[in-house]
């Protein structure tokens, strides 16, 4: 593949060619109309200067026809290549300065159309039929003889070096090709200077570019920075406004790549914890079944029931682990969309509160719901707030002891609404409450429960931004928590 700059001098030599062929062509035409004008201006003043200087031209005539040829060679001594004529009113050639006369009969000169061209343009010349030589063309002057006053004849003068295309001078022709020719060497010269200025001015920049999509190309956009990498986006030109393109496009693939690769180190991450807390209960599930299997003749009832009941708990957590894993992986979907319609909060909170009424007394939780009437409708998901709320409630239900409360409070929060889930539980860490919501977390107590995913809180956090909310905590240590989440009146 030929280069930018080899492609631009093709094409300036080629225009030089070019140039150089339409001038040669140009001044050959001007050349010839040059000749052609001045022949006949030497025509026409040739037979002017005989009808002047022999005003008794027709009457010679008439005194001597066969003769008259011979006066009129007279006047064609020095100009040996001009036919001379002696036309009659009727159009026929009456005598000549040649020796042809057996081609005469057959002339015959449209004298009404002499007249209409040089009353048109008296300077131009006419066209005719050359009397000495049939079936071609000349270009003539031709001037009225008059006696006493009318029109008698007509004087026509033939300069045959008129046949331009065979008798035009060599130097002349000459002459215009080699004009031509320096003019568009000149052209192709200048041209390629002006060329090779401009490509260089162009192509520095250009090759810079190039180098830069190099080295990212080979960086994987982790090499130098965007501002050393494209040095000419303060241009205000061309060139600067593809650099800035290129500079933006890089900064683009950059934060993709990092994201890309937060993604990437997060999923592994996401899945060694998966595999970890996965693996802790289907070992424990399966060293039960295997005790149940072995020694099952030997155990004593109490001690079966037992093992079955440690069994059916660990099965519960897989199956919870996995239902969550599900559910997180159908809201992170792109192609997953919340929707929402006009939901009276209060009264959702109240209906979810209630379907765990019962579990609270069997652990022994007092269990309340408090929400100011009127509160405006929120646009919301219902399903996807239900499972919120229902992810809270059973987290703070795990974590507060027996004897303790519960309470799930609705306010208006500014230009929102509010829900806040209060427990009286043990508290979050300091150094536990930045992650609580990032998925697969696990406090220290509740990894010693080994009753939670690790994916309840990360729901919630993931329900609240398909809203437009947020998630937040609230927590000291030994003084219960306040879990929220703050939801836009419209999503």
């Amino acid at each position: 593949m030929k280069s930018l700059r080899a492609r631009v001098l093709l094409l300036i030599v080629g225009f030089g060619m070019t140039t150089a062929a339409l001038l040669a062509l140009i001044m050959y035409a001007s050349v010839s109309q040059y000749y052609s004008d001045w022949l006949y201006d030497k025509a026409g003043s040739f037979a002017d200067r005989i009808i002047e200087t022999h005003p008794g031209l027709w009457r010679n005539y008439e005194a001597d026809p066969d003769g008259f040829g011979q006066q009129l060679r007279q006047y064609t001594l020095y100009s040996p290549h001009t036919g001379l004529y002696l036309i009659g009113t009727d159009g026929r050639v009456l005598a000549s300065a040649g020796e042809y006369r057996s081609f005469w009969d057959a002339f015959r000169l449209d004298l009404d159309r002499v007249r209409a061209e040089m009353e048109n343009d008296p300077n131009q010349p006419i066209h005719v039929d050359d009397p000495d030589r049939p079936r071609e063309r000349a270009m003539a002057a031709a001037r009225p003889i008059r006696d006493g006053g009318e029109v008698a004849g007509w004087l026509l003068v033939v300069p045959r070096q008129m046949h331009f295309s065979a008798q035009m001078p060599e130097m002349l022709r000459s002459y215009a090709l080699r004009t031509a020719a320096k003019i568009g060497l000149l052209t192709i010269a200048l041209g390629a200077l002006m060329t090779i200025a401009t490509i260089t001015m162009m192509t520095r920049p250009l090759t810079a570019l190039t180098r830069a999509t190099e080295q990212v190309r080979n960086s994987g956009f982790c090499g130098p920075s965007s501002e050393e990498l494209f040095p000419d986006t303060e241009r205000d030109d061309e060139i600067g406004k593809l650099s800035r393109t290129f500079r933006e496009a890089f900064e683009r693939l950059s934060l993709e790549t990092e994201r890309v690769q937060a993604a990437d180190a997060k999923r592994r991450e996401m899945i060694a914890s998966v595999s970890h807390d996965l693996r802790t209960p289907l070992t424990a599930l399966t060293g039960q079944i295997e005790t149940i299997r072995l020694k099952g003749d030997d155990l004593s009832d109490e001690a079966r029931d037992q093992l079955l009941e440690r069994a059916l708990h660990n099965a519960g957590h897989l199956r919870r682990m996995t239902d969550s894993l599900a559910e997180l992986a159908r809201l992170d979907s792109p192609d997953f969309r919340a929707e929402p319609e006009p939901i009276a909060i209060g009264e959702l909170a109240d209906d979810v509160v209630h379907r765990y009424v019962a579990k609270a007394q069997q652990a022994g939780i007092s269990l309340g719901i408090d929400y100011p009437d009127g509160l405006p409708l929120t646009s919301v998901d219902a399903g996807l707030i239900e499972r919120a709320l229902a992810n809270l409630l059973d987290n703070a239900l795990r974590v507060t002891p027996r004897g303790g409360r519960v309470l799930v409070r609705a306010l208006l929060d500014g230009a929102g609404v509010r829900i806040e889930v209060v427990d009286s539980g043990p508290g979050v860490l300091p150094e536990d409450q930045a992650r609580v919501f990032d998925r697969f977390f696990q406090t220290s107590r509740a990894r010693e429960q080994r009753g939670s995913s690790g994916l309840g809180l990360a729901i919630v956090k993931r329900v609240a931004e398909l809203h437009g909310g947020q998630v937040g905590l609230r927590s000291e240590p030994g003084q219960g928590s306040t879990f929220f989440i703050e939801l836009p009146l419209s999503a």
